[in-house]
């Protein structure tokens, strides 16, 4: 059976450790937050220092598996492209999905020892993410048969201008709609090395900050200003986060804002992963671009509850419940 979403990327064992606060706020061992006058914030571990944590965690987590999985609980067929290796870490991430009911039919075992992982410190409710990548977009087979309304492509390692190419050129041939979220690598590489998968882009996920670096904006560019420079290229929807100020979406000449869902910030992985898996169901599902704001934003604040990248993500009953029943502020929705 046709799967309506395939993701390609990563899949990997997140490790979540909690630097030590004292009952001042301030703190311990060696872990601070310093500032710079540009509004940078940096994460300082002092240098040979053992640092005191209060608490570890680990989940299983990475773009393409997040975003599979997501979209697996609130109702859309999915799959993953992408590898794991023949360790403990790479069974589980396996389970997972499978679990998960994520077909895994290209999800492959690859003659490595270990899978990829991050340790993921967090503190003051933000983090900062060391990755291991065991997998370089070479290893990612995509089948010339592939059988999928949607492919999403997950933020890319380097390399990957091979792979861009050949599903550049499937999206082409099997009339698949490609939704994209692009990664630190191609916004570094810069525009004109991404336009091939750009143009045949149906939604581009971004944050503002990415947005305004893909097209080299100018700091003072509005929102809009930038969704419909980046339209220009080719996607047809472009979708923009901003953190606690929402979300945005340009499509067709429309321009849509919606403010963050309420809920408490408990720790920031997997907030734009679990947002783009709302959004894009709602999208299949045929909702209106501003129910599809509403689902991302909703997903992604559950997820921001807990700890972890899958945790909190939505059932299908769920999330049309909390977006039902929510009354969006007026000054939350807005449309120009």
């Amino acid at each position: 059976m046709k799967n309506q979403v395939t993701t390609i990327g990563d899949a990997m064992k997140d490790i979540f450790v909690f630097p030590a606060i004292d009952e001042m706020k301030k703190p311990v061992s060696g872990a601070d937050l310093h500032y710079r006058q540009t509004d940078e914030k940096f994460l300082v571990l002092g240098y040979g220092d053992k640092i005191t944590i209060s608490d570890s965690f680990d989940d299983i987590g990475g773009t393409a598996c997040n975003v599979a999985v997501g979209l697996s609980k609130l109702g859309i067929k999915s799959a993953l492209i992408g590898a794991y290796g023949k360790d403990d870490d790479g069974q589980e991430i396996f389970e997972r999905l499978i679990n998960s009911k994520v077909n895994t039919e290209n999800f492959k075992s690859k003659n490595k020892n270990k899978s990829s992982f991050s340790v993921i410190i967090s503190f003051k409710g933000e983090r900062s993410i060391l990755v291991y990548h065991a997998f370089e977009p070479q290893d990612f087979d995509l089948p010339k048969n592939l059988d999928s309304e949607w492919l999403y492509v997950s933020p890319m390692g380097e390399g990957y201008q091979s792979l861009f190419s050949k599903m550049t050129s499937l999206a082409a041939e099997k009339n698949i709609k490609i939704a994209w979220n692009p990664g630190s690598v191609q916004l570094h590489d810069g525009l004109q090395k991404v336009l091939g998968l750009l143009s045949v882009t149906e939604i581009l996920f971004i944050n503002k900050e990415e947005a305004r670096m893909l097209v080299d904006g100018h700091p003072y560019d509005t929102v809009k200003q930038i969704a419909k420079n980046i339209h220009q290229y080719g996607p047809k929807t472009v979708v923009i986060t901003d953190g606690k100020e929402g979300a945005y979406v340009f499509e067709q000449g429309e321009f849509i804002k919606v403010g963050i869902y309420p809920g408490s910030r408990v720790e920031s992985t997997g907030a734009g992963d679990s947002f783009a898996a709302g959004f894009l169901a709602a999208k299949i599902k045929g909702e209106e671009l501003i129910t599809c704001l509403k689902w991302g934003v909703t997903n992604s604040a559950s997820v921001v509850g807990k700890f972890g990248a899958q945790q909190g993500l939505l059932s299908n009953n769920q999330i049309k419940l909390r977006v039902d029943e929510y009354r969006w502020p007026a000054e939350s929705l807005r449309f120009s």
